[in-house]
């Protein structure tokens, strides 16, 4: 059998719809983002990137988005 070529390929990033664990506000972050993320309403630092994917510390990943 033979591979299809794939025409349009996808982007293997995404964002994450992400829950403050300290004050309960609701973020939009990129899941491969290179600078610290912080929470919109306390402040609170809520990723830490890490040369990839980022690691998600103070929040609780809600939905995956596109």
């Amino acid at each position: 059998m033979r591979k299809r070529k794939i025409l349009v390929p996808m982007p293997k990033s995404r964002f994450y719809k992400v829950m403050c664990k300290n004050c309960g506000a609701e973020n939009i972050i990129f899941d491969r983002a290179s600078f610290p993320t912080k929470c919109k309403v306390c402040g609170t630092q809520l990723v830490k990137p890490t040369g990839g994917k980022v690691e998600v510390i103070n929040a609780e990943i809600i939905a995956e988005l596109g």
